[in-house]
């Protein structure tokens, strides 16, 4: 997908001299299962938008165990830790599981032009709205939930994945053991 297509469509940007100026300044890159886009306890330097494939998001506990915290599978799905706008390091890992287009929008070009194009700070509400609805549903399914009832939320919420990514990874995820989610699988 173009960049212009992408601005049009997935993050619908209206203003046409943002828009060029987005096109000039952003990137599309192409990630191949098992990349790394990011670096934990790194500053990220670039705000991202999944165009197509899937990255798995993950943190690494003081010894070095991975728990995985999320999946973007859909286009415009934001692909940024909590710290993305505050020059803070990375506290979240993404990692390619599918092979992926990535749409990288500088944290510097949003930060400097985000006063000059009030559409940019309506985009950094939106991410932030979409980041914490998003968290909150996960708390609730982790929460309120049953072990198969957490299987059946994730089948729901990301159709075929579940053919693509580790088991480790999405029992992760759902918060149960790898055993416990093969017993479920195979009921």
């Amino acid at each position: 997908m173009d960049t212009l297509t992408f601005l049009s469509e997935i993050i619908p940007v209206q203003n046409e001299k943002l828009r060029r100026i987005l096109e000039k300044e952003c990137l599309t890159e192409t990630f191949r299962r098992g990349d790394a886009i990011n670096e934990i306890g790194k500053t990220d330097s670039y705000v991202r938008f999944l165009i197509t494939g899937a990255v798995r998001g993950y943190i690494v506990d003081h010894k070095g165990n991975e728990t995985t915290t999320s999946f973007m599978i859909h286009p415009g799905d934001i692909i940024a830790g909590s710290r993305m706008l505050d020059g803070g390091p990375s506290e979240i890992g993404f990692i390619v599981i599918q092979d992926a287009e990535i749409f990288s929008i500088p944290v510097e070009t949003v930060l400097k032009r985000r006063t000059q194009f009030p559409e940019l700070m309506d985009l950094q509400m939106h991410m932030l709205a979409q980041a914490s609805l998003y968290h909150w549903d996960c708390r609730k399914m982790l929460y309120l939930k049953t072990g198969q009832e957490r299987y059946e939320w994730f089948l729901q919420h990301y159709p075929g994945l579940i053919d693509c990514v580790p088991h480790k990874d999405i029992a992760s995820f759902l918060n149960i053991s790898p055993v416990t989610l093969s017993r479920i699988r195979h009921r």
